[in-house]
Protein backbone atom coordinates (compact mmCIF):
# COMPACT_ATOMS: atom_id res chain seq x y z
CA UNK A 1 0.00 0.00 0.00
CA UNK A 2 2.87 2.36 0.97
CA UNK A 3 4.31 1.50 -2.52
CA UNK A 4 1.31 2.23 -3.99
CA UNK A 5 0.86 5.66 -2.52
CA UNK A 6 4.61 6.57 -3.39
CA UNK A 7 4.30 5.80 -6.54
CA UNK A 8 0.61 7.84 -7.24
CA UNK A 9 2.55 10.77 -5.54
CA UNK A 10 5.64 10.23 -7.73
CA UNK A 11 3.53 10.13 -11.23
CA UNK A 12 1.53 13.27 -9.17
CA UNK A 13 4.61 15.05 -8.85
CA UNK A 14 5.78 14.65 -12.36
CA UNK A 15 2.50 16.27 -13.75
CA UNK A 16 3.21 19.09 -11.68
CA UNK A 17 6.69 19.97 -12.28
CA UNK A 18 9.43 18.63 -14.22
CA UNK A 19 12.65 19.69 -12.89
CA UNK A 20 16.07 19.94 -14.47
CA UNK A 21 19.47 22.11 -14.53
CA UNK A 22 19.24 25.09 -16.12
CA UNK A 23 21.79 26.91 -18.12
CA UNK A 24 22.45 30.56 -19.12
CA UNK A 25 19.23 31.25 -17.09
CA UNK A 26 20.81 34.76 -15.11
CA UNK A 27 19.17 38.09 -16.27
CA UNK A 28 21.25 40.99 -15.19
CA UNK A 29 19.14 44.56 -14.82
CA UNK A 30 20.96 47.72 -14.78
CA UNK A 31 18.57 50.69 -14.38
CA UNK A 32 20.42 53.85 -14.74
CA UNK A 33 19.86 58.18 -14.89
CA UNK A 34 21.77 60.41 -16.03
CA UNK A 35 21.49 64.56 -15.12
CA UNK A 36 22.44 65.37 -18.58
CA UNK A 37 21.60 63.96 -22.04
CA UNK A 38 23.93 61.36 -22.97
CA UNK A 39 24.82 58.70 -25.42
CA UNK A 40 26.50 55.83 -23.63
CA UNK A 41 28.10 52.60 -24.11
CA UNK A 42 27.79 49.81 -21.64
CA UNK A 43 29.39 46.16 -21.65
CA UNK A 44 28.92 43.26 -19.40
CA UNK A 45 31.81 40.99 -19.18
CA UNK A 46 31.16 37.54 -17.76
CA UNK A 47 33.18 34.35 -18.15
CA UNK A 48 35.52 36.02 -21.59
CA UNK A 49 32.08 36.71 -23.17
CA UNK A 50 30.73 40.16 -23.52
CA UNK A 51 27.53 41.68 -23.72
CA UNK A 52 27.19 45.63 -25.32
CA UNK A 53 25.07 48.28 -26.20
CA UNK A 54 24.15 51.60 -26.72
CA UNK A 55 21.83 54.17 -25.60
CA UNK A 56 20.10 57.46 -25.41
CA UNK A 57 19.79 58.57 -22.36
CA UNK A 58 17.55 61.75 -21.50
CA UNK A 59 17.90 64.16 -19.10
CA UNK A 60 16.61 63.02 -15.40
CA UNK A 61 14.98 60.09 -16.76
CA UNK A 62 15.85 56.18 -15.46
CA UNK A 63 16.18 54.09 -17.85
CA UNK A 64 16.35 50.02 -17.66
CA UNK A 65 18.82 47.98 -19.55
CA UNK A 66 18.36 44.18 -20.00
CA UNK A 67 21.23 41.29 -20.39
CA UNK A 68 20.47 37.83 -20.53
CA UNK A 69 21.88 34.22 -20.72
CA UNK A 70 24.06 34.13 -18.05
CA UNK A 71 25.63 30.71 -17.08
CA UNK A 72 25.92 32.07 -13.34
CA UNK A 73 26.25 27.95 -12.06
CA UNK A 74 30.19 27.42 -12.23
CA UNK A 75 31.10 24.97 -9.40
CA UNK A 76 33.60 26.25 -7.06
CA UNK A 77 35.33 28.50 -9.30
CA UNK A 78 32.73 31.30 -9.01
CA UNK A 79 33.91 34.12 -11.98
CA UNK A 80 33.83 37.84 -11.61
CA UNK A 81 31.19 39.94 -13.55
CA UNK A 82 32.50 43.35 -15.00
CA UNK A 83 30.48 46.33 -15.88
CA UNK A 84 31.84 49.10 -17.93
CA UNK A 85 30.05 52.52 -18.44
CA UNK A 86 31.44 54.08 -22.19
CA UNK A 87 31.02 57.59 -22.77
CA UNK A 88 32.55 60.39 -24.93
CA UNK A 89 35.00 61.61 -21.96
CA UNK A 90 35.03 58.86 -19.31
CA UNK A 91 34.90 55.42 -18.72
CA UNK A 92 33.63 53.65 -15.80
CA UNK A 93 34.03 49.96 -14.59
CA UNK A 94 32.39 47.95 -11.63
CA UNK A 95 33.48 44.24 -10.60
CA UNK A 96 31.61 42.04 -8.34
CA UNK A 97 30.72 37.97 -7.74
CA UNK A 98 27.04 37.75 -9.47
CA UNK A 99 24.53 35.51 -8.10
CA UNK A 100 20.74 35.67 -7.64
CA UNK A 101 20.73 38.27 -4.96
CA UNK A 102 18.10 41.53 -4.43
CA UNK A 103 19.85 44.17 -6.08
CA UNK A 104 24.16 45.44 -5.79
CA UNK A 105 24.24 48.97 -4.50
CA UNK A 106 26.76 51.46 -5.75
CA UNK A 107 28.37 53.97 -3.24
CA UNK A 108 28.87 57.32 -5.32
CA UNK A 109 28.74 58.29 -8.96
CA UNK A 110 30.81 60.22 -11.54
CA UNK A 111 28.77 63.01 -13.12
CA UNK A 112 26.64 62.93 -15.07
CA UNK A 113 24.99 60.04 -13.89
CA UNK A 114 23.05 60.52 -10.73
CA UNK A 115 21.07 57.05 -10.06
CA UNK A 116 23.06 53.84 -10.59
CA UNK A 117 20.82 50.40 -9.26
CA UNK A 118 21.86 46.39 -10.54
CA UNK A 119 19.95 43.51 -10.37
CA UNK A 120 20.25 40.11 -10.74
CA UNK A 121 17.29 37.77 -11.28
CA UNK A 122 16.71 34.39 -13.07
CA UNK A 123 14.61 33.79 -16.11
CA UNK A 124 11.30 32.38 -15.67
CA UNK A 125 10.59 29.55 -13.79
CA UNK A 126 14.03 29.57 -12.50
CA UNK A 127 14.86 29.14 -8.94
CA UNK A 128 17.94 28.79 -6.57
CA UNK A 129 21.17 31.87 -5.44
CA UNK A 130 22.87 30.59 -9.33
CA UNK A 131 19.37 30.38 -11.05
CA UNK A 132 20.38 26.79 -12.03
CA UNK A 133 17.08 24.79 -11.09
CA UNK A 134 14.02 24.43 -13.27
CA UNK A 135 11.08 24.32 -11.67
CA UNK A 136 7.23 24.89 -14.08
CA UNK A 137 4.41 24.42 -12.32
CA UNK A 138 1.11 23.02 -14.44
CA UNK A 139 -1.76 24.08 -12.35
CA UNK A 140 -3.12 26.21 -9.40
CA UNK A 141 -2.89 23.85 -6.64
CA UNK A 142 1.33 23.51 -6.98
CA UNK A 143 4.15 26.70 -6.46
CA UNK A 144 7.66 26.64 -6.23
CA UNK A 145 9.12 27.93 -3.38
CA UNK A 146 12.46 30.39 -3.65
CA UNK A 147 14.59 27.25 -3.67
CA UNK A 148 12.91 25.75 -6.89
CA UNK A 149 11.20 23.00 -4.85
CA UNK A 150 7.64 21.91 -5.27
CA UNK A 151 5.31 23.31 -2.39
CA UNK A 152 1.38 23.90 -2.13
CA UNK A 153 0.00 27.61 -3.64
CA UNK A 154 -1.54 29.61 -1.39
CA UNK A 155 -4.78 27.71 0.13
CA UNK A 156 -4.07 24.16 -0.64
CA UNK A 157 -2.30 22.03 1.94
CA UNK A 158 -0.71 18.63 2.66
CA UNK A 159 0.99 15.81 0.99
CA UNK A 160 -0.64 15.71 -2.30
CA UNK A 161 -1.92 19.98 -2.37
CA UNK A 162 -5.23 18.54 -2.62
CA UNK A 163 -6.79 19.84 0.55
CA UNK A 164 -7.90 23.06 0.64
CA UNK A 165 -10.26 25.67 2.60
CA UNK A 166 -11.59 24.72 5.91
CA UNK A 167 -8.93 21.35 5.55
CA UNK A 168 -5.70 23.92 5.99
CA UNK A 169 -5.95 25.96 9.08
CA UNK A 170 -2.86 26.81 9.31
CA UNK A 171 -3.51 29.61 6.80
CA UNK A 172 -5.79 31.23 8.99
CA UNK A 173 -2.40 32.17 11.53
CA UNK A 174 -0.61 33.36 8.46
CA UNK A 175 0.15 36.99 8.56
CA UNK A 176 1.96 38.68 5.72
CA UNK A 177 2.60 42.43 4.83
CA UNK A 178 3.71 44.14 2.36
CA UNK A 179 2.46 41.89 -0.62
CA UNK A 180 3.28 39.09 0.56
CA UNK A 181 1.98 35.18 0.02
CA UNK A 182 1.37 32.46 2.08
CA UNK A 183 2.43 28.60 0.75
CA UNK A 184 2.65 25.58 2.25
CA UNK A 185 5.74 23.15 2.15
CA UNK A 186 5.01 20.37 1.89
CA UNK A 187 4.75 17.01 3.95
CA UNK A 188 4.58 20.37 6.86
CA UNK A 189 1.50 21.52 9.14
CA UNK A 190 2.40 25.00 8.88
CA UNK A 191 2.88 27.79 6.15
CA UNK A 192 5.33 30.30 5.28
CA UNK A 193 5.54 33.04 3.49
CA UNK A 194 6.90 34.46 0.09
CA UNK A 195 8.20 37.56 0.08
CA UNK A 196 8.21 40.21 -2.80
CA UNK A 197 11.75 41.54 -3.92
CA UNK A 198 13.74 43.37 -1.17
CA UNK A 199 11.34 42.22 1.43
CA UNK A 200 12.76 39.65 4.59
CA UNK A 201 11.25 38.24 7.37
CA UNK A 202 8.38 35.68 8.52
CA UNK A 203 5.61 38.18 7.66
CA UNK A 204 7.36 40.04 5.07
CA UNK A 205 7.35 43.26 7.47
CA UNK A 206 11.00 44.25 6.94
CA UNK A 207 12.70 46.18 3.86
CA UNK A 208 16.62 44.46 3.35
CA UNK A 209 19.17 47.23 3.70
CA UNK A 210 22.44 46.77 1.91
CA UNK A 211 25.33 47.30 3.95
CA UNK A 212 27.91 46.27 1.74
CA UNK A 213 28.01 48.67 -1.41
CA UNK A 214 30.49 49.05 -4.84
CA UNK A 215 32.31 51.19 -6.26
CA UNK A 216 33.18 52.48 -9.53
CA UNK A 217 36.05 52.67 -10.92
CA UNK A 218 37.03 55.80 -13.50
CA UNK A 219 39.68 56.40 -15.93
CA UNK A 220 39.41 59.80 -15.32
CA UNK A 221 40.18 60.83 -11.61
CA UNK A 222 39.03 64.83 -12.11
CA UNK A 223 35.50 62.98 -12.08
CA UNK A 224 33.47 64.87 -9.66
CA UNK A 225 30.66 62.51 -7.26
CA UNK A 226 27.22 62.74 -6.13
CA UNK A 227 25.44 60.09 -3.91
CA UNK A 228 23.49 57.28 -5.57
CA UNK A 229 19.93 58.40 -5.47
CA UNK A 230 18.58 54.97 -5.74
CA UNK A 231 20.78 53.70 -2.71
CA UNK A 232 18.61 51.68 -0.40
CA UNK A 233 14.98 52.92 -1.63
CA UNK A 234 12.29 51.35 -0.05
CA UNK A 235 10.69 51.75 -4.03
CA UNK A 236 13.88 50.58 -5.97
CA UNK A 237 12.06 47.20 -6.90
CA UNK A 238 9.04 48.88 -8.07
CA UNK A 239 11.12 51.05 -10.21
CA UNK A 240 12.49 48.38 -11.54
CA UNK A 241 8.75 46.72 -12.88
CA UNK A 242 7.71 49.80 -13.67
CA UNK A 243 10.48 50.50 -16.10
CA UNK A 244 10.65 46.81 -17.38
CA UNK A 245 7.44 47.47 -18.62
CA UNK A 246 8.20 50.26 -21.01
CA UNK A 247 10.64 49.94 -24.47
CA UNK A 248 14.02 49.17 -22.83
CA UNK A 249 17.68 49.03 -24.09
CA UNK A 250 18.71 45.21 -24.36
CA UNK A 251 21.97 43.64 -25.58
CA UNK A 252 20.23 40.68 -26.30
CA UNK A 253 17.52 42.39 -28.58
CA UNK A 254 20.23 44.47 -30.32
CA UNK A 255 22.07 41.58 -30.92
CA UNK A 256 18.73 40.15 -32.83
CA UNK A 257 17.88 43.67 -34.36
CA UNK A 258 21.15 43.13 -36.06
CA UNK A 259 20.96 39.65 -36.90
CA UNK A 260 17.32 41.26 -38.63
CA UNK A 261 18.71 43.98 -40.75
CA UNK A 262 21.57 41.65 -41.83
CA UNK A 263 19.07 39.28 -42.79
CA UNK A 264 16.99 41.97 -44.88
CA UNK A 265 20.21 43.08 -46.45
CA UNK A 266 20.86 40.05 -47.71
CA UNK A 267 17.30 39.64 -49.23
CA UNK A 268 17.67 43.04 -50.54
CA UNK A 269 20.81 42.52 -52.34
CA UNK A 270 19.66 38.90 -53.21
CA UNK A 271 16.47 40.91 -55.16
CA UNK A 272 19.04 43.47 -56.57
CA UNK A 273 21.06 40.76 -57.86
CA UNK A 274 17.54 39.21 -59.57
CA UNK A 275 16.07 41.87 -60.63
CA UNK A 276 19.96 43.16 -62.91
CA UNK A 277 20.34 39.70 -64.03
CA UNK A 278 16.65 39.69 -65.40
CA UNK A 279 17.11 43.10 -66.80
CA UNK A 280 20.21 42.03 -68.50
CA UNK A 281 18.69 38.90 -69.98
CA UNK A 282 15.83 41.10 -70.99
CA UNK A 283 18.03 43.45 -72.62
CA UNK A 284 20.04 41.49 -74.63
CA UNK A 285 17.01 39.22 -75.71
CA UNK A 286 15.66 42.35 -76.81
CA UNK A 287 18.83 43.47 -78.68
CA UNK A 288 19.57 40.06 -80.48
CA UNK A 289 16.40 40.03 -81.78
CA UNK A 290 16.63 43.41 -83.08
CA UNK A 291 19.78 42.02 -84.99
CA UNK A 292 18.54 39.17 -86.34
CA UNK A 293 15.01 41.28 -87.85
CA UNK A 294 17.82 43.87 -88.69
CA UNK A 295 19.65 40.84 -90.38
CA UNK A 296 16.88 39.59 -91.82
CA UNK A 297 16.00 42.85 -93.59
CA UNK A 298 19.07 43.40 -94.56
CA UNK A 299 19.50 39.97 -96.19
CA UNK A 300 16.08 40.74 -98.13
CA UNK A 301 17.26 43.70 -99.23
CA UNK A 302 20.72 42.14 -101.19
CA UNK A 303 18.18 39.12 -102.35
CA UNK A 304 16.05 42.03 -104.05
CA UNK A 305 18.63 43.94 -105.26
CA UNK A 306 20.51 40.72 -106.88
CA UNK A 307 17.50 39.59 -108.50
CA UNK A 308 17.25 42.78 -110.32
CA UNK A 309 20.66 42.93 -110.78
CA UNK A 310 20.07 39.59 -112.58
CA UNK A 311 17.20 40.86 -114.86
CA UNK A 312 19.44 43.97 -116.05
CA UNK A 313 22.28 41.60 -116.85
CA UNK A 314 19.82 38.96 -118.95
CA UNK A 315 18.46 42.09 -120.48
CA UNK A 316 21.93 43.19 -121.49
CA UNK A 317 22.27 39.77 -123.07
CA UNK A 318 19.76 39.86 -125.36
CA UNK A 319 20.16 43.18 -126.79
CA UNK A 320 23.68 42.09 -127.58
CA UNK A 321 22.05 38.55 -129.50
Amino acid sequence: MRLLLLFSFTILLSSAFFTIPANDSGILEILIESEAPIYAGFVVTYKNKSHATWCHLKPNTPQLLIFEKFNLFSGMNQALMNVTIHDNITSNSVVFLPANKPVYDINKLPLPYTGLQMKLKCAEDCYGIFCHQYCFVKNERWRCDENGNPACAQGYCGWNCLKSGSNCPAFANCSRKNGGECYSPLSESSTKCHCPAGYLGDDCGFFHIIESKLDLMTNFSANLTVPNKFSNRADIYQLFEKYGEKPRTSGHQDAQTYQSFGKLAEICVLIWLVATTGYCIIKCCGESKKDEKKNLETSGDEKKKTSEEEKKCILIEMNDM
